[in-house]
């Protein structure tokens, strides 16, 4: 008998750089349960397959039939999150993680992706496109864009706390 799935979930745990007993407690299923799936003894369970999506947004379309991508399409997993919770929860986990400035860069990027895909200034515009094209050019250029905004701009760092 083959053993496609137990060889994918082993890649799987692998990518993540765990063993088995840290991949077991993770996804709260025994260490003997993993061991055997990974083997070929025994199919992995929907419980089992529930636990991996949950903790590490695994497709299990690609765990069972190796089609797809590893890992689960974020706007998937997100859904999950809404169908699981509700969206009100949802929205408020999401609005808590907003403000939380350990993730800054996250609601910047949002930000940014709203600026971008509403109708901005065209001067505004060619100065953000040469921003992004300096960046571009490596990290010689980065320290030298980050320098000419923090010179431009000192009140953001203190209020992103950068």
């Amino acid at each position: 008998m083959k053993n496609e799935i137990g060889k994918r979930i082993q890649q799987f745990r692998e990518k993540l750089g765990l063993n088995q007993g840290e991949f077991s407690r993770e996804i709260k299923i025994s260490q003997t349960t993993v061991s055997r799936v990974e083997s070929g003894e025994k199919k992995p369970s929907q419980a089992f397959l529930n636990a991996m999506m949950i903790r590490y947004a695994v497709n299990p379309d690609w765990v069972l039939t190796g089609k797809g991508e590893m890992f689960s399409p974020v706007e998937d997993y997100i859904t999950k999150g809404i169908e699981l919770f509700g969206e009100e929860a949802m929205s408020a986990g999401l609005a808590k993680i907003l403000d939380n400035p350990r993730f800054a860069k996250f609601r910047l990027l949002l930000e940014a992706r709203e600026l971008v895909a509403g109708d901005i200034d065209d001067e505004l515009a060619a100065y953000l496109q040469y921003i992004i094209e300096n960046w571009r050019e490596g990290e010689r250029k980065q320290h030298w864009v980050m320098g000419q905004l923090e010179m431009a701009f000192r009140e953001v760092k203190e209020k992103y706390q950068f």
